[in-house]
């Protein structure tokens, strides 16, 4: 009879309709504070003389990022974690473009063209806009034989909206290096990690030369990183390289992705 009693009690205790949610409240406090303790050993490197690399200047004297980017990789080797060590200087080279571009325009309203020169030209850039220039200086920053396949991905929807980052991999090395020219963004994670919804550790992102635009954003965005947010129904578009990104990007309504019915939503009163 006291066996009964206690067992009752016990039930009582934890019944379904008082304690799932007190957990549920619990667990996602935990959660939060977990995510903001992560957020505070996520790496800052600030990079030197950035400020020299303008459109003008980049017009006049590519050169300018060459000579930039010397002591921009010795500051990354001397501060990213240890975890970073596997990187090779062309895939620091990828971060630093990635760097370059972020800083030379701020984020708004993007240019409409592909063109280099007009890229370097526009007043401001956008998402697309960053990628592609990335892309360009990487060109300017590494010869044939140390160019890496570097993949543009868009997501939309999810736990960051309408966005683009980069991969830098070939099949069957590691690390593989995800870089967000339009955040400031590097990270040692392959698209499968992050599409997968693997949560990226605090020590394998790192904040790279980021300007004070758009801190939310990049706050929202390593968030999603660290807490594995992102889902393969969160894809928009995957172009493996640069050509095809340029030359088979066709009509983005076509596009048979798990994303794009979100797009088409969107833009659902424009067609």
């Amino acid at each position: 009879m006291e066996r009964l009693i206690e067992v009752r009690r016990r039930s009582e205790i934890f019944s379904p309709a008082f304690d799932f949610k007190m957990f549920l409240r619990f667990a996602k406090k935990i959660s939060s504070l977990r995510t903001t303790r992560a957020l505070s050993q996520i790496k800052i490197v600030e990079l030197p003389r950035l400020g020299a690399i303008t459109g003008d200047a980049m017009s006049e004297r590519p050169d300018v990022l060459r000579d930039v980017s010397a002591t921009a990789l010795e500051h990354m080797q001397r501060c990213l974690p240890q975890s970073w060590s596997g990187l090779t200087r062309a895939d620091l080279l990828y971060v630093f473009a990635s760097t370059a571009a972020h800083n030379l325009r701020p984020y708004g309203k993007g240019c409409p063209s592909q063109d280099y020169s007009e890229l370097l030209r526009s007043e401001h850039l956008d998402c697309s806009n960053y990628g592609l220039l990335t892309y360009y200086f990487s060109r300017l920053l590494l010869g044939e034989a140390d160019r890496r396949p570097l993949s543009f991905v868009g997501w939309d929807g999810g736990a960051v909206g309408n966005h683009q980052m980069l991969f830098v991999s070939e099949p069957g090395k590691t690390p593989h290096l995800a870089i967000d020219p339009t955040l400031g963004i590097a990270c040692i994670a392959s698209f499968d990690d992050i599409a997968s919804g693997k949560p990226v550790p605090p020590d394998a992102i790192a904040i790279i030369g980021a300007t004070e635009q758009l801190s939310a954003s990049r706050v929202a965005f390593i968030t999603a990183l660290l807490e594995g947010q992102f889902r393969p129904s969160d894809l928009l578009y995957y172009f493996p390289t640069v050509e095809d990104y340029l030359t088979r990007y066709g009509n983005p309504f076509d596009w048979p992705t798990p994303a794009i019915s979100i797009l088409r939503n969107r833009h659902s009163g424009d067609r």
